[in-house]
């Protein structure tokens, strides 16, 4: 049995959408729309349909007639073909709450200064949930640019489900340390041996030969170089770049001669993100500060793809509902035991289009 009954805020509630719309005070600037796009809402969504059955099926061989079929292996596909979970938060403002908010009413003030705060209520909670949404999606977007991998466990999840390691499937050859990237380089001596925190590191050297190699090899022309700050700071105390540049460049500096060498410019990232548990915030790694850069193209590189909530499809009388972003929020109240709650929820799993022609390089060797 459903005990949500209608908001306490009556017509302020049930004006939700044109509160999003027009609300002068505008939700968390995410991370995601940078290198992802908000795919169109499905009715389904499993992590094979994120990846795409072209990607997890191998090839066909080419056999003389009358030869038996090679055997494909499954072992893979256990794991890309569960349901993806919703994203989902709530917020409550219970009973004390609520006597506050009607001594506030009672007080002898402007009708106009009692509607303000009524908005004001509701909005912090909406702002509220729409922006922790968010902050998953960016979680998640950040973890498969960094490592080609979304981590769902007990770690970065701890209220929720934990399916394990999600693999976006960049190729094994564009993922590796700078001794092994010899497995992949027709130069013997493949990348500097020197981690890039170090003063001794070359970054202007290897980011040269990596991109010559993958454009010899596959074609493939890298745009960006993401990083985080701390990233860039190591770059700009190596010894070959001070060297390069008679001192520390500024990042716009630098920039500028990676672009008129025809190498990948630097592009920082800097996501932070928490997760609550049992009351405490906590922060969540999303990119490895020392460890990882991604080598990417130019263009979107993934979509966000999103699945309708059930809610979307079969709206609940009583209860108010508003979208941002594809983000499905509602409004509604409960007598046993009391309470106003606000909900933000959506299906969404990012898939990164270019899983092939990234290339994920672990500086620290």
């Amino acid at each position: 049995m459903d005990y949500r009954t209608k908001s306490i805020f009556g017509k302020y509630a049930e004006q939700l959408q044109v509160l999003v719309d027009t609300n002068i005070e505008k939700f968390k600037e995410p991370f995601f729309p940078k290198y992802f796009g908000m795919g169109t809402p499905q009715v389904g969504l499993t992590y094979a349909t994120v990846i795409g059955k072209a990607r997890i099926e191998a090839a066909a061989s080419v056999v003389a007639h009358g030869s038996e079929a090679p055997l494909r292996s499954r072992a893979g596909l256990a794991k890309l073909s569960g349901e993806i979970a919703a994203l989902k938060v709530k917020r409550k403002l219970d009973e004390q709450d609520y006597r506050d908010y009607m001594t506030m009413q009672s007080l002898d003030t402007a009708d106009a200064t009692k509607k303000t705060q009524i908005i004001q209520l509701i909005w912090d909670d909406v702002k509220y949930v729409v922006d922790s949404v968010t902050a998953r999606i960016d979680i998640m977007a950040a973890q498969a640019l960094s490592t080609g991998i979304i981590p769902i466990n007990t770690t970065t999840n701890p209220d929720g489900v934990a399916p394990g390691d999600i693999d976006l499937l960049v190729p094994a050859k564009h993922q590796s340390t700078r001794s092994g990237f010899a497995n992949y380089s027709d130069d013997a001596s493949a990348l500097g041996t020197s981690s890039w925190a170090t003063s001794t590191g070359t970054p202007i050297s290897d980011v040269t030969q990596l991109t010559q190699e993958v454009w010899n090899n596959e074609g493939i022309v890298y745009d960006k170089m993401l990083m985080t700050p701390t990233q860039w700071w190591n770059i700009q105390k190596s010894t070959e770049v001070k060297n390069a540049f008679d001192g520390a460049p500024t990042l716009d500096t630098f920039n500028s001669f990676m672009q008129s060498a025809q190498l990948p410019i630097v592009e920082l990232v800097n996501v932070r993100a928490k997760i609550e548990k049992n009351g405490i915030l906590t922060s969540v790694k999303t990119w490895e500060d020392n460890k990882y850069v991604t080598f990417v193209p130019e263009g979107q590189l993934g979509t966000i793809h999103n699945a309708m909530s059930i809610e979307q499809m079969t709206p609940v009388p009583g209860v108010d509902y508003a979208t941002s972003n594809n983000i499905l929020v509602s409004k509604w109240s409960q007598t046993e035991p009391f309470g106003e709650y606000t909900r933000g929820e959506i299906a969404a799993f990012p898939g990164l289009e270019v899983a092939d022609t990234i290339y994920i390089l672990d500086v620290e060797g």
